[in-house]
């Protein structure tokens, strides 16, 4: 498994996720540390499986991803709901252009001045 790329054992991870046929998998940071390339190889890779009726449950830190990858999310503050809907719905919510902004705004992780 170590001559393997990062893209290559990502991909690897979701094979063996679906090797007994699920109706729906979990997935916890699978394109961290990879570059933009193989990132967008894994979302592509993601996007079929959803075609063809996967459930995919996916968390990430990547704000592009999750707009890009999921129809519905959920933004958790300490442990605790603060947020579900689109990110469509989460942009209208705050006033916000970017996704990337309404989800700091939700989760009260926007930088603070000190």
């Amino acid at each position: 498994m170590k001559s393997l790329s990062g893209v290559e054992r990502q991909r690897l991870f979701v094979v063996l996720a679906l090797i007994p046929n699920p109706e729906l998998v979990f997935l916890d940071g699978l394109t961290t540390g990879l570059d933009a390339k193989a990132r967008r190889k894994v979302w592509k890779t993601l996007a079929e499986l959803k075609q063809q009726g996967l459930t995919i449950f996916l968390t990430s830190h990547f704000m592009d991803e999750v707009e890009a990858l999921c129809d519905e999310i959920c933004i958790l503050r300490k442990g605790r709901t603060v947020f579900c809907g689109t990110a469509e719905e989460a942009k209208q919510k705050c006033g916000c252009g970017q996704f990337e902004d309404a989800y700091l705004m939700l989760s009260d992780e926007e930088a603070k001045e000190e």
